[in-house]
């Protein structure tokens, strides 16, 4: 378990509850603007499904409208079905966290008015951002008197949902879309904070990502400079690349983001790609997804693109299909033309 950046140890030393840290710690164990506004797609019914043994790669080949580069996008919020859950309209954790708190002193007593968690925290949301490598955003979050809850994190287009821990805390490091990347989170109870962090490197990064409601299985895949499925340049979940393989210029990253355990889950996954190379040019493939599988087959989906452009606008593009029927379980739902392929020149 790991305690925020910030937030959790200030507050140890500021408010003397270190020993609180402690004593969780001995139970459990210390150890993914201006924006241009998008415009509502959606996709038509599924025209042909093929068996996975059928072709190259297994794949459900579905025709979809080629999405029109000359034409702004226009932000629109999700029209959900009447029948759907309570969400906000339209998230593979990052890269590995480093331990907040190595060592914590013994329990100490605070003796406080203010309304106190299991562990002897002042209740309270607090959110914090800093910026990583890579034009990555480290979100913090901390509400003691909120463990296991869920969590929304807004940013430029993009929702998530997380989970706190036991002690209220969660961690997400987050690929940004824009600079200063403004982040807000809610909580169940109401409660919401934003935080506000600058990226000087963004600039350097060309940014894709999909997102989806529910357990629909989706898949961003990336293949780098003619690469086909199961090389090393096919960089997708299974093979997500690293960040300083972005800093370096060889290629990019993919990242998956938030939680599934939760009530009505928003998911992402976003790939990150460095405008420039070192001595390699030609055209980034991008392709999006889904496998057909018993939790999603005939179930329609919600989902958005979002796409950075070289001016810093983020285009995200609304999208709405129909998973094919549980017949056709173990097959693959390929979803064309919803995203530009990219271009990249070498240094």
């Amino acid at each position: 378990m790991v305690l925020t950046r910030k937030t959790a140890i200030g507050l140890s030393l500021g408010l003397g509850v270190v020993g609180a840290a402690a004593l969780y710690m001995q139970a459990n164990g210390a150890a993914p603007r201006e924006n241009a506004a998008p415009q509502s797609v959606a996709a038509p019914a599924i025209t042909s499904v093929q068996s996975a043994s059928e072709a190259e790669a297994p794949r459900i080949a579905t025709a979809m409208p080629a999405a029109d580069a000359a034409t702004p996008a226009t932000e629109t919020a999700l029209v959900l079905p009447s029948d759907a859950p309570g969400m906000r309209p339209l998230a593979n954790p990052g890269v590995a966290l480093p331990q907040r708190l190595a060592q914590a002193n013994p329990a100490q007593t605070v003796m406080t008015d203010e309304p106190l968690s299991p562990f002897g925290l002042p209740c309270g949301l607090t959110v914090t951002t800093e910026a990583l490598p890579a034009a990555m955003v480290a979100l913090d979050v901390m509400d003691p008197c909120q463990p296991n809850a869920r969590v929304v994190v807004e940013h430029s287009g993009l929702n998530l949902t997380g989970q706190t821990d036991a002690m209220g805390i969660l961690t997400m490091d987050i690929p940004a879309f824009e600079s200063p990347a403004f982040f807000t989170v809610r909580m169940p109870d109401g409660a919401t904070a934003s935080a506000l962090t600058g990226l000087p490197d963004i600039a350097n990064y060309t940014r894709v990502g999909v997102q989806w409601q529910q357990d629909r299985a989706l898949e961003l895949h990336a293949m780098e400079f003619g690469a086909t499925y199961g090389e090393p340049g096919h960089i997708w979940r299974e093979n997500p690349g690293f960040v300083a393989r972005a800093e370096n210029g060889e290629g990019g990253f993919m990242t998956y983001l938030g939680s599934i355990a939760v009530e009505n889950p928003m998911l992402a996954e976003i790939y990150t790609f460095p405008r420039d190379t070192l001595d390699t040019e030609g055209t980034v493939r991008l392709a999006i997804e889904a496998e057909v599988t018993q939790a999603n087959c005939g179930q329609d989906t919600l989902a958005r693109t979002l796409e950075t452009d070289t001016d810093g606008n983020v285009a995200v593009i609304e999208l709405t299909f129909t998973v094919p029927d549980c017949d056709a379980i173990g097959e693959y739902l390929l979803l064309q033309n919803l995203l530009q392929d990219l271009r990249v020149a070498a240094n």
